[in-house]
């Protein structure tokens, strides 16, 4: 009888493997991380530090923490806790306020007199986030570098994993999971994908619908990079964004560039980071001619990076299909719609472009013309 039970235990045991190992997330596991960092969480948003020490500057950091800032002042001790509570201290800590109006500097300076680790950079006008990360990176001393945004935490020990990953295994850019209570899940990569991904696979996954599996995201704050490949592919796309200001889909920018660029990308499969939505985000607040633009010079890269290549062209098609069918912010184009005629004209010649896309792109071309008319737009 005993045997009999146990046999059907063990049957049991193995169907749910077979079960968690086939889903694209493990929710039991998931949970239990979930807790552990709310907890963490609430020492954090109480301003307790765990780890009661001095912090001294490295002059050769391991890591470099770099964040944009630009009026987060009620956040900056919430997201200085966590950093300080890491179990890896050999970090710089790069602050670039981006020309903030209220007191952030001074909760800065403030937090410079606890630890001097952290490195405050000032513009002198508004240059927006792309810039400001780009500005922190090229004064970074870290081999490796992480971009938080300044209004989240980081879990206690994703900086431990991640160095420990890359460094024993060279791999060039790292990225795990995220969390947040308003977008659960958010930013949850797979378990039916396999944790290394090369060159040339990395590009195809990349392009192939932009996301294909799950493993691609449009987020920079849950990557740990190589300085070294970062560098390069800031220098890559230096002549053509550096000097723009950009405040949508910068993260979309940086990200596919490096899958394009980089040779490794290592999946953990942990949960790292908080994600906060804040209402009053620079993003929130969305101003139609910079997005449009924005958009535009993102398509361009794009375009300009992925030639000749049928599954490479999907990306772009992606690209409109997602912006204008899900956003409402195309709604309101005036000024954009011989730009669009440009881009449709361009993908249906393209003989790269498959029948079905073909029809897609026909579809789209349909709801532009339809917003023509309802505007009485030429």
């Amino acid at each position: 009888m005993i045997n009999k039970y146990f046999k059907q235990f063990l049957l049991i045991i193995l169907f749910a493997n077979i079960i968690i190992k086939y889903r694209k997330i493990n929710y039991f596991k998931l949970n239990i991380e979930i807790n552990c960092l709310k907890k963490y969480y609430i020492l954090n948003n109480n301003g307790i530090l765990i780890n009661k020490k001095k912090f001294y500057k490295s002059d050769n950091p391991k890591v470099s923490i770099i964040s944009s800032i630009y009026n987060r002042e009620k956040y900056i001790l919430r997201f200085m806790r966590s950093i300080q509570n890491q179990f890896f201290d050999d970090i710089e800590i790069i602050f670039v306020d981006d020309y903030s109006k209220d007191n952030s500097i001074k909760k800065i300076e403030n937090c410079q007199n606890e630890d001097e680790r952290i490195i405050l950079l000032k513009n002198k006008n508004n240059k927006g986030t792309l810039i400001s990360r780009n500005i922190g990176a090229l004064k970074a001393k870290g081999e490796f570098l992480i971009f938080p945004d300044s209004d989240d935490i980081l879990s206690q020990n994703i900086l431990l994993m991640c160095y420990e990953t890359a460094k024993k295994n060279n791999y060039e850019m790292i990225r795990f999971n995220m969390y947040s209570e308003k977008y659960f899940p958010f930013s949850l990569i797979p378990n039916n994908l396999t944790n290394l991904i090369l060159q040339p696979e990395l590009r195809t996954y990349l392009i192939h619908g932009f996301g294909y599996e799950g493993l691609v995201d449009g987020i920079i704050s849950n990557k740990f990079i190589q300085k070294k490949s970062f560098l390069i592919v800031l220098n890559d796309i230096n002549s053509f964004y550096l000097n723009q200001k950009m405040i949508y889909f910068e993260d979309g920018l940086i990200n596919f560039s490096l899958h394009l660029k980089l040779k490794s990308l290592y999946l953990l499969k942990k949960i790292g980071y908080y994600y906060f939505f804040n209402s009053d985000g620079v993003s929130r607040s969305v101003n139609q001619d910079l997005y449009i633009k924005d958009f535009f010079l993102y398509l361009k890269y794009i375009e300009e990076n992925t030639k000749n290549n049928k599954i490479e062209k999907d990306m772009v098609f992606y690209l409109l299909n997602l912006y204008i069918y899900d956003n409402i912010i195309f709604n309101n184009i005036t000024d954009y719609f011989q730009i669009y005629d440009e881009v449709f004209n361009k993908l249906l010649i393209n003989k790269f472009i498959d029948p079905i896309n073909i029809n897609k792109i026909n579809e789209l071309k349909k709801i532009i013309e339809n917003i023509k008319e309802k505007n009485k737009i030429k």
